[in-house]
């Protein structure tokens, strides 16, 4: 996504008008965040993202870009500076599964994580990443997942079992307030298909952008998507 000149080097620096960090964690804090290096996807930065956190008294924020770590680091930048927990993942968008959020609980985890990706990359095309559910439960050991619901959730929740089959750490469906009408009786839907397959859900707004008037341009990068696809 294009940056305005000079933006991917600036660097956040903690300012007096900045809020302290959260004493304690918050009640809720958002996953599967996506920034520019979901290309065609997120419109905002790392450092946007981070500092809407902090003024939502987050203390922790779950970056999980589209089957890349490449964004973790500006994440991890942005928060170092500001007292916030990165929450270091990424999507996997699987050929034959829906997909998944992914976190590490520990480095090892993470190494798989990157072993898998940089895996699927060498399958595919440039820009492109080539992954299987079978790939991901060989690399499973250390990482913690989520499930992320297809908008056909019909066709969902016939996935669900064989994804619980081959991932003993996927304990959680991912629910997003869609606002395309029926949102709640969908994520009632959600609730009790997680709880039949020894889930629960887990709540995400799916944010591609930190502030509402960034939604134009998350707007124009969809529809380029869309177009190229």
């Amino acid at each position: 996504m294009p940056e305005r000149p000079g933006f991917s080097r600036l660097k956040l620096m903690r300012t007096s008008e900045m809020p302290p960090p959260p004493a304690a964690p918050s009640p809720y804090v958002e996953l599967g965040v996506t920034s520019p290096f979901s290309f065609l996807r997120g419109a905002s930065d790392a450092i946007e993202l981070t500092l809407e956190a902090l003024t939502l008294r987050y203390d922790a924020i779950g970056i999980a870009d589209r089957n890349t770590l490449s964004g973790v680091v500006r994440m991890h930048s942005a928060c170092d500076v500001v007292g916030l927990k990165p929450l270091i993942g990424c999507r996997l968008d699987l050929e034959d599964a829906p997909s998944l959020l992914a976190y590490p609980i520990d480095r090892d985890g993470y190494g798989r994580l990157s072993r898998l990706l940089s895996l699927g990359k060498m399958r595919a095309e440039k820009g492109e990443c080539d992954l299987s559910l079978q790939d991901v439960a060989e690399h499973a050991t250390g990482i913690a997942f989520i499930a992320w619901p297809e908008e056909n959730i019909d066709a969902f929740e016939a996935e669900l079992p064989r994804l619980r089959d081959a991932l003993t750490s996927l304990r959680h469906v991912a629910a997003s307030w869609l606002y395309r009408g029926g949102d709640a009786a969908r994520i009632e839907r959600l609730d009790r298909l997680a709880h039949k397959h020894g889930c629960t859900i887990l709540a995400t707004n799916d944010v591609h952008h930190h502030a509402a008037d960034r939604r134009p341009l998350q707007d124009v990068v969809t529809c380029i998507r869309e177009k190229v696809t």
